[in-house]
């Protein structure tokens, strides 16, 4: 489902205007410029993308009627939309698919403490290392800069090999339930009506 797609269906699930919820959705599925196909989703589709949203947008926005929407529900609803109702965890993401965890070769040492805990957030929320590819990769250093700042994202991409990178990685991420591939149809079918 496109970004214009889940901002409409946001607009019907909370109110307002789907520009009110078009940016949020926007960073969601920014993945998807890292690699073109929707195993992207494993990159922010979960609960830790619902965590990585609230730091980067806040908790909340009020919408241009006045209302005030909570930035996790607008993401777990665009996670069940693509997930067939389902807003996985990281675990769930990469469970069965740590062979990937072979192309982590580096897991840098920054000095900072906050960017420590950033980059170490995935391994620590599911305990598989292939999950490392969310914020050790050029997609977090991307991740990075929105949430600390173009210096900081820059010293990460620095520490990291140049083959430590999303298109990479994801090539050989296998799909192994039905929840990851298959869209919510009902939400469809609202879009529809």
């Amino acid at each position: 489902m496109d970004i214009w797609k889940h901002s409409l269906l946001s607009q019907r699930k909370f109110g307002g205007k789907p520009e009110d919820y078009f940016e949020v959705h926007k960073f969601i599925d920014s993945s998807k410029l890292y690699f073109f196909h929707f195993k992207h989703r494993c990159l922010l589709h979960h609960t830790l993308g619902i965590e990585i949203a609230t730091q980067i947008f806040g908790d909340y926005l009020v919408n241009q009627e006045g209302s005030t929407i909570l930035i996790r529900d607008i993401v777990a609803e665009h996670c069940k939309e693509d997930l067939n109702n389902h807003v996985p965890t990281v675990s769930e993401w990469f469970s069965g698919n740590e062979s990937i965890a072979d192309y982590i070769t580096e897991i840098p040492e920054t000095g900072n403490e906050d960017l420590q805990k950033f980059i170490l957030a995935p391994l620590l929320k599911s305990n598989c290392k292939a999950s490392l590819i969310i914020t050790c990769s050029d997609f977090g250093v991307a991740l990075v800069e929105k949430i600390f700042d173009l210096p900081t994202a820059l010293h990460l991409r620095s520490l990291l090999p140049q083959e430590q990178n999303v298109k990479q990685v994801l090539k050989n991420f296998q799909l192994r339930k039905r929840w990851q591939f298959t869209p919510n149809m009902e939400a469809i079918k609202m879009l529809e009506q």
